[in-house]
């Protein structure tokens, strides 16, 4: 008979132990953000950020330049959608000559946004686990206390398993942990079936940042309409009202020419316009894990890798779509329409989208929370001991562990190699066995 006492179970409070742990890791989060503040609050000759361009694009917005135009100070340009820009105005930062009346300090805009970023992380946490319990087929799970351990564990131990991407996320100002957030909420959404929802979280993740809309995959392959329209619905917003009303339509229009000008052509083999190529597209200048940049830099691991040639374009392609083929495959064969087996499909399709964009930074894998999540709340289904089992371990800290070798001089070769990739596989192939071996089963079955 498995132990749930009050004290000890699952559904108990948190012992001393785990509560000193949690008050590190806040303090571990607070010292990150000092650390992050002095790299890049302009407390260095060279500011060790992204998060530059996006405060230095909110300002091209405010003062009615084209955002697309105009550089921060290491160089870099803004690549996104006009949305990110028009949201962040309240942070923007002006170029060096500019007046700065009306904007706040830089290093406070730095602070707010990290502080918004960790927020990110956090509330997303929250929803897709709150979403899991409220749908659990174990009706202990659905009136279990809040704050009680097995509260906990849904909530740290998954943002604990993407802790080293999520940081490498937060220390450059990434916009990724919205992203997160944003994915987390479409898969609360599925696990609650309010589908015009979930494709609203994934419309408004792809007017941020284009790729998320590959995601809309799992509404086309399950037939389910009102994630299109809600996704429709967000696109609309995001891509054309807000930047509409904020910028007008002769700003909004010459932003998105230049936009297809120097990306969306580029990136579709349509023009040569090299604006971009050190940012973006020469994968010997960007920290790419892309499965294009990884079949380059292998072939190439001796010395500089060349630009990569054709078939290693259709090898990159092919290996694309055997994942997307397999991970349908499987979906298709067992499929089940409980709340963990939709998520963890829409897990899997997270985690096999990041590769595939051709510039793929190891940070992106920050975003495949969702799907530790779903594994964690799957294992704990079924075992209110809350195990994780070693195959499951081991998968999840061959992930961490990938991204804090990579951060190591010593391993930088493993960079260029994917390890991060191969990590991220590791828990697509769990999502993968996972959703296979599914059978959505009353806990007083397996647990007497």
């Amino acid at each position: 008979m498995e132990n749930n006492s009050p004290a000890t179970g699952a559904f108990g409070p948190l012992n001393r132990l785990e509560r000193i742990g949690l008050v590190t890791l806040l303090v571990g989060v607070i010292v990150f953000g000092v650390v992050t503040e002095i790299r890049s609050g302009g407390f260095l000759k060279r500011r060790m950020t992204d998060v530059d361009t996006y405060f230095r694009a909110a300002w091209a917005v405010r003062v009615h330049r084209n955002p697309y135009n105009v550089t921060d100070t290491n160089g870099w340009h803004y690549n996104y959608p006009p949305l990110l820009a028009i949201l962040l105005v309240p942070l923007a930062d002006a170029p060096a000559g500019w007046s700065r009346t009306g904007l706040l300090p830089y290093p406070v805009s730095v602070a707010i946004w990290f502080v918004l970023s960790v927020g990110f992380v956090w509330v997303g946490a929250c929803w897709l686990a709150r979403a899991l319990e409220q749908v659990s087929e174990d009706p202990l799970v659905r009136t279990q206390p809040r704050y009680c351990r097995r509260w906990w564990a849904l909530r740290i131990l998954p943002i604990l398993i993407c802790l080293p991407a999520l940081g490498r996320a937060l220390a450059r100002g990434q916009v990724n942990a919205l992203l997160g957030m944003l994915f987390c909420g479409a898969g609360a959404m599925l696990a609650y079936r309010r589908q015009i929802w979930s494709g609203f979280c994934i419309g408004l993740a792809a007017a941020l940042k284009v790729f998320p809309g590959f995601l809309f995959l799992y509404a086309l392959w399950r037939f389910r309409w009102r994630m299109i329209l809600g996704g429709g619905l967000a696109l609309v917003i995001g891509l054309a009202a807000i930047p509409l009303l904020t910028m007008g339509p002769h700003s909004t229009s010459a932003a998105y020419r230049r936009f297809s000008q120097v990306i969306i052509e580029p990136a579709l083999g349509l023009n040569h316009n090299a604006s971009r190529n050190r940012e973006l597209f020469d994968i010997n200048q960007t920290d790419s894990t892309s499965f294009l940049a990884m079949i380059d830099h292998t072939l190439h691991f001796d010395r500089p890798a060349p630009a990569p040639n054709r078939s290693e374009k259709i090898a990159s392609w092919l290996i694309s779509f055997v994942l997307v083929g397999l991970t349908l495959g499987v979906e298709r064969r067992r499929r089940k329409h409980d709340p963990i087996f939709r998520n963890l499909f829409f897990g899997m399709l997270i985690v096999i989208m990041l590769p595939m964009i051709p510039i793929c930074h190891p940070h992106y894998f920050c975003m495949v929370l969702p799907l530790v999540t779903t594994l964690l709340a799957a294992r704990w289904e079924r075992d209110r001991k809350l195990p994780i089992g070693w195959p499951l371990g081991l998968v999840f800290a061959f992930f961490a562990l990938s991204h804090i070798l990579t951060v190591l001089p010593p391993f930088h070769i493993l960079r260029g190699l994917g390890l991060v990739t191969y990590g991220g596989l590791a828990l697509w192939g769990a999502g993968l066995v996972m959703m296979w071996k599914w059978l959505p089963t009353p806990p007083t079955a397996t647990n007497g």
